[in-house]
């Protein structure tokens, strides 16, 4: 089979599964934008391909464009109001050694669920719902890396904010900033310049409190993230997961050489497919506290092939 001209491709280090799953956040967009795209690792898996298929006009340009402007919405505004408004209230009341009412406190609850864990909807021309990490399960078996009031809607936001800034679209994966407060949830111009934590999807990100001195997330420090991996690896991984390891707290993931569409490479990244020219990489989660709720992904190393 001739393997098609590609319409556009990224530089990439596969052994940082951040920039892995978001060459697969990559190809599912582009099957979502151009009938028929395929994507691949070549030149010895430093680079990511996409050809648009059917001879569509894709550009890595296009595809970024259209994720800087797309709509995505976690809660409401009246929502986000109205937990705004409980939460202003049970503080209030806690002061006075007296609570919200029980169906107030139920409503609380279940709009901070929702912040945490619910839904994140990116919308047209992408028409795409992420809820990856609604299992149940915080242990060894999933790739999660939040835990308690992390905001992912926030996160996503903050991360889609800056991709406009980045230059060069083949070495998007290396565009750095801070991740500022998304708009909608500044109160004021001082909020503006609040730094946002990332998901810590990028294993350049990685580190515990002990290498660091100090708690980066605590004390608000504005250090660098890389908003093109964090935001389209929480899109891959919707449909391109990690396979659990042998090893507690590590995952596994192939990638593949030959042309392949989104549907059927997903098969091939968590290896339940066997094919000739795939690779394999096995990642541990690095825990970024000692309570071992909030965790990293760390750099993976080679495990084999299937040539």
């Amino acid at each position: 089979m001739k393997t098609p001209e590609p319409s556009f491709s990224v530089n990439v280090d596969v052994t940082n599964p951040g920039q892995f799953f978001a060459c697969c956040g990559l190809l599912e967009l582009a099957h979502r934008l151009w009938r028929g795209a395929e994507g691949w690792f070549y030149s010895n898996a430093s680079a990511f391909a996409i050809a648009g298929g059917n001879n569509a006009p894709a550009s890595l340009n296009d595809l970024i464009s259209e994720l800087s402007k797309v709509d995505i919405s976690g809660l409401s505004a009246a929502d986000r109001q109205e937990m705004e408004a409980l939460e202003a209230e049970s503080k209030r009341l806690k002061k006075q050694n007296q609570k919200l009412p029980p169906e107030k406190e139920s409503r609380r609850k279940q709009l901070g669920t929702e912040v945490r864990k619910g839904n994140i909807q990116i919308g047209q021309p992408f028409d795409l719902i992420l809820n990856w990490w609604q299992t149940g399960d915080d242990g060894p078996a999933s790739p999660k890396t939040w835990a308690g009031l992390q905001e992912l809607h926030k996160i996503a936001r903050a991360a889609q904010d800056a991709l406009p800034t980045a230059g060069d679209a083949q070495t998007l994966f290396d565009h750095s900033r801070v991740l500022r407060r998304p708009k909608e949830y500044t109160k004021n111009d001082r909020q503006q310049d609040d730094p946002v934590a990332p998901f810590y999807f990028d294993a350049r990100r990685c580190a515990h409190p002990l290498d660091a001195g100090f708690s980066l997330d605590v004390q608000k420090a504005e250090t660098y993230a890389h908003p093109a991996v964090e935001l389209l690896s929480l899109i891959g991984l919707q449909r391109f997961r990690p396979a659990s390891s042998s090893a507690k707290w590590s995952f596994e993931y192939w990638t593949w050489s030959r042309p392949l569409s989104a549907p059927v490479a997903a098969g091939i990244a968590c290896g339940a497919v066997p094919i000739p020219g795939r690779q394999g990489y096995r990642f541990p989660l690095r825990f970024r506290d000692n309570q071992k709720r909030y965790k990293a992904f760390s750099f993976a190393t080679q495990i084999g092939d299937d040539t």
